[in-house]
């Protein structure tokens, strides 16, 4: 339908807007005001307030379209702006961000922390489970980040007994290593060498000198072919993850920081050469941050932000309080900015049905160039239909003029979008042209 451009006008319903002065935008003092212009060329200024950003921010774009140019310019004023009472934590996927924002307090969480500057201390497992001090909590937190490291092979392998007793042992050994044993054992390094020189024998003797007969006979030499099964999905999961800084001694703890914010901003260092090794890593941490920071154990109003920036969005999947940081985490001071490259990549981390619950939560999208079915009809739905005139001359060349149902959004107009133009929509009014101005330093 693109021949019929030219001959589409507006009649009722939502408009595309390509000139700002038709734009109904927030009157309220804005905390980011991001620079830029219109459709026709005139400048203006598009102003993001906090009731906006409490309904978080999408990002969706092909490579090179403009996401992270655009994402920096929210970056480097909420960071302006950090109180005691806030936080920030960015993923980071190719050391932009770092390389743009950190600042002296700023902590860097990454398998070669020899790469930035920042916090020399290193992330500690067990400082996520003894933080609350208490038996229950222990055993609570233990049996939540084993699963949560052993999803994926759960959820991918053809015997999934041998991941999930796995899981169980590492959870109990966990447990039982916080409650029973000293805490200069408390650290990664001495849990990854425990588990390198031991073998089937030692283990089930741990497990038996504390009780632990359950997960004692998934490892008994009465079973010593599944016992090595589960033996070697246990090795070979904590080989892959606790290398580099994340098997040094630290006393690093990700919700440590988030109770106590104090206006840092957390750098999560993703490392592209290790590849997807890590994202069991990655995943844990920022699901115990998101967990935190909607924690009932916080004040029915707690003051401040905690700022979840997530670029490149697909390398950090099946996050498990992500739905419910999005679509509840406001009265806690959550605020999600996820950049991501298509549609099919959340549905295919998530599912379509959580997929759609999860992009419905958040309000404000900005659209960038973007090929794939999918996310175009993402876009368009988004917006509907409206009424649009259309004219037309017959074969006899007379003219004729249609009112007709069409989509908000044609494809042409998403095929038109250049590098660093996107559609805006925010949570109420018309969608509308926005072309980004260059991120300045």
């Amino acid at each position: 339908m693109s021949h019929l451009q030219n001959h589409i006008t507006h009649f009722a319903g939502q408009e595309l807007i390509t000139d700002h002065k038709k734009i109904k935008l927030p009157d309220s003092k804005p905390r980011c005001t991001i620079t830029g212009h219109d459709a026709i060329g005139a400048s203006f200024k598009l102003p993001l307030d906090d009731a906006l950003l409490s309904k978080h921010l999408l990002f969706l774009g092909n490579i090179g379209t403009g996401k992270t140019n655009a994402i920096s310019q929210v970056i480097s004023q909420i960071k302006d702006q950090l109180t005691d009472d806030d936080l920030m934590i960015v993923f980071d996927t190719k050391g932009d961000y770092y390389d743009q924002f950190y600042s002296d307090g700023d902590i860097v969480i990454s398998n070669d922390t020899t790469r930035f500057k920042g916090s020399a201390e290193f992330w500690n497992i067990f400082s996520e489970l003894t933080i609350d001090k208490t038996d229950q909590s222990i055993t609570e937190n233990a049996m939540e980040i084993a699963a949560n490291l052993f999803v994926d092979k759960i959820k991918n392998s053809n015997s999934p007994f041998f991941p999930q007793a796995a899981k169980d042992i590492l959870a109990t050994f966990l447990t039982v290593c916080a409650k029973k044993l000293p805490e200069d054992l408390h650290n990664n390094e001495d849990l990854i060498e425990y588990f390198e020189i031991s073998g089937r024998q030692q283990l089930q003797e741990f497990f038996e000198l504390y009780k632990q007969n359950r997960v004692s006979s998934y490892i008994s030499k009465d079973a010593s072919a599944q016992a090595d099964g589960v033996i070697a999905e246990l090795n070979q999961l904590l080989g892959e993850i606790f290398i580099g800084d994340f098997r040094k001694k630290g006393n690093l703890s990700i919700r440590d920081l988030v109770r106590n914010k104090g206006g840092k901003t957390i750098f999560l260092e993703y490392d592209i050469s290790v590849g997807n090794v890590l994202t069991p890593i990655y995943r844990l941490l920022f699901d115990l941050a998101i967990k935190e920071t909607l924690s009932s154990s916080k004040t029915a109003n707690p003051k401040g932000n905690v700022w979840f920036f997530i670029d490149e969005f697909s390398l950090l999947p099946n996050l498990k309080y992500l739905d419910n940081g999005v679509n509840f985490g406001r009265s806690q001071g959550a605020k999600f900015i996820i950049g991501v490259q298509n549609i099919p990549q959340v549905y295919h981390e998530y599912g379509e049905y959580l997929g759609q619950s999860l992009l419905s939560g958040i309000r404000t999208v900005f659209s960038f160039h973007i090929d794939d079915i999918k996310s175009r009809e993402f876009i368009q739905n988004r917006y509907g239909l409206a009424q649009k005139k259309v004219s037309y001359s017959d074969p006899f060349g007379k003219s004729s003029l249609d009112v007709v149902p069409l989509k908000v959004i044609e494809d042409w107009e998403i095929s038109n979008l250049t590098i660093g133009k996107a559609i805006v929509g925010l949570p109420e009014g018309n969608p509308f042209i926005f072309q980004f101005g260059e991120y300045q330093t």
